[in-house]
């Protein structure tokens, strides 16, 4: 069995084995764990990992916005992906920086994105010759093809 305790002297939440009469905290306090008050229990390492950041969150003031932070997060739908990137490449200056830009948010949007993905944003934009805009990018090494059909933003180095 295993528990979180609390440092006396530095406040940090510790994950720790019940099973031992002592721990010593990263500030070099040493806590006995019989008298100590265990903050949640758990019956594996894996669970004592996330009680520890629940605890940690806790005593920060922050546990809410923890638990917000750590729900899995909804599906958008593609149809509303696109109206955004369309939505923003269209405040984009030329035809090719409206072009690049729409490669950019869908990148971000939906990190892999696939050609129909491209044409559906750019027939959007206005811009009918979807093919060439495409042989643009590439060639600017904007995006590259991970495997066939499918297109990634070239991250800048450091």
């Amino acid at each position: 069995m295993f528990g979180v305790v609390v440092c006396p002297r530095c406040h940090r939440a510790k994950g720790v084995d019940l099973s031992k009469k002592t721990t010593t905290c990263s500030c070099g306090f040493a806590i006995r764990i019989v008298p100590a008050r265990i903050r949640l229990r758990v019956g594996t390492e894996r669970e004592l990992i996330e009680a520890v950041r629940r605890v940690s969150a806790d005593l920060a003031g922050g546990l809410s916005e923890y638990e917000r932070a750590v729900q899995p997060r909804r599906k958008t739908r593609i149809a509303e992906v696109h109206a955004r990137v369309a939505a923003t490449a269209m405040k984009a200056g030329d035809r090719a920086h409206r072009v690049r830009a729409a490669a950019i948010e869908l990148s971000k949007e939906l990190e892999v994105f696939s050609y129909q993905d491209l044409r559906e944003v750019l027939v959007a934009l206005g811009i009918q010759d979807i093919d060439a805009s495409l042989d643009d990018l590439l060639r600017a090494n904007v995006v590259y093809e991970p495997r066939q059909g499918f297109y990634r933003m070239i991250t800048p180095a450091p």
